[in-house]
């Protein structure tokens, strides 16, 4: 017989698994709004340092937010390991 999962484990995996698709939508928001600063931005404007910064911080902060999305998916799967053994 298994044991019940214990409640603190049980809301952390589900509040992990929420946190992590609002970051995927994040993540895939920001891809779509570099995608059209590159596209819709005519050289000479994007040339500009601070429009130039806002591009590469854009890309950055995409990077940074997969990455915690990623990093969200690996505690889910340590919290069901953990709930899996007790």
């Amino acid at each position: 017989m298994n044991p019940l999962p214990h409640p603190n484990i049980e809301r952390a995996k589900s509040k992990t698994v929420e946190v992590q698709r609002e970051l995927e939508v994040a993540s895939a928001e920001l891809g779509l709004t570099h995608g059209a600063l590159e596209r819709e931005l005519p050289q000479n404007v994007k040339q500009k340092s601070d429009i130039a910064w806002a591009i590469r911080q854009n890309a950055e902060l995409e990077r940074k937010v997969q990455q915690a999305a990623e990093d969200l998916e690996h505690v889910t799967e340590l919290l069901e390991q953990v709930q899996d053994t007790a």
